[in-house]
């Protein structure tokens, strides 16, 4: 199960850093001809210029999940300036059990990176542990560093269409849809040029098939997200993204799998919550200078930080009203 959720938790953290970060990187083609549609490309790629060239800005991340009897939520403040970015944040969760009691899991956390070194502190248990992830860090730098021209072409396809929902003379609000499979085959090219460990060949083949499903998901799922720019000076305002329909069909694609009909009736039951039930949405907003020293981390915590090798071996809280027994530690 930790091996699940070391990959599950990778995964969440690429759909994470790939929608808050990349969608400054990239442009769109259409083949409409209304015009209408050309005005929408040209406020897009005008925005998507000006975002480029303004990298150093701190931006704050909302992640929101939903599912009865379950919510999640992940947010943090991050900055990029050149190949290094510095974030804060919480990640939380809440589990609604049969007696109504509610657990809830609390696990605030910082991260610094520069170019292929990234450390990652978060605290469990009232203690802080730091984590090294080369990794990761390897794949934030490509998804950090300022685009390249023939980068910003590569990225052309993976949007498929871009409508103008409301403008007056201050703001632009834009719908921005994305061609899902060519976003499939950018997401799976990032994987295969930053691989992580897969540890065994029995874990090695158990992750390559839930990232098939994850493929398969991004594939089938209509994807979509909002852009509102301000107009005066084109920053962006706000970022929606809904990013529901990827875990649905995620959730589909292990239902549907032949080497699945046997699981147990209580696991396709949660799946089948995921298929039908679940949302899962980004928001994302441009923060003042003055968010600088959120970012800071404090001596404390790298002073008592425990290094652990592994970010995941068992987040599991024990089933008490608002109290968890959460623990991450070393495999």
């Amino acid at each position: 199960m930790s091996k699940f959720l070391k990959l599950a938790a990778s995964i969440f953290i690429v759909v994470a850093f790939c929608f808050a970060y990349t969608m400054d990187t990239v442009s769109a083609a259409s083949n409409s001809t209304s015009a209408q549609d050309k005005k929408a490309m040209r406020a897009f790629r005008d925005s998507i210029i000006t975002t480029v060239n303004d990298r150093d800005q701190i931006l704050h991340q909302f992640f929101i999940f939903m599912l009865p009897g379950v919510q999640s939520e992940f947010e943090f403040n991050a900055k990029i300036t050149g190949h290094s970015m510095d974030m804060a944040g919480n990640f939380g969760l809440w589990l609604t059990g049969d007696n109504a009691k509610v657990t809830e899991l609390d696990i605030p956390f910082y991260l610094t990176q520069n170019g292929n070194e990234m450390l990652l502190y978060y605290k469990t248990d009232n203690e802080w542990t730091k984590y090294s992830a080369p990794s990761v860090a390897g794949a934030l730098t490509d998804i950090i560093t300022s685009p390249t021209k023939e980068e910003i072409d590569r990225e052309v396809s993976t949007v498929k269409n871009v409508t103008i929902l409301q403008e007056n003379e201050n703001r632009r609000t834009l719908l921005v849809h994305l061609d899902s499979d060519k976003l499939a085959d950018e997401i799976k090219a990032e994987v295969e040029k930053n691989p992580a460990d897969k540890g065994t060949a029995e874990d090695a083949a158990l992750q390559d098939k839930i990232f098939g499903y994850f493929d398969t998901g991004i594939r089938n799922a209509d994807i979509w997200y909002i852009w509102r720019v301000d107009k005066k000076n084109r920053k962006t305002g706000m970022i929606t993204v809904d990013l529901s329909q990827i875990i649905q069909e995620t959730a589909r694609a292990v239902l549907n799998d032949p080497d699945n009909q046997d699981l147990p009736d209580e696991i396709k039951e949660i799946l089948e919550n995921f298929v039908f039930y679940s949302e899962f949405k980004a928001y994302t907003t441009l923060l003042g200078p003055e968010a600088q020293t959120a970012l800071t981390i404090p001596q404390e915590v790298i002073d008592t930080a425990k290094e652990a090798k592994d970010i995941v071996d068992g987040t599991i809280p024990n089933g008490n009203s608002n109290e968890t027994s959460a623990k991450v530690t070393a495999q």
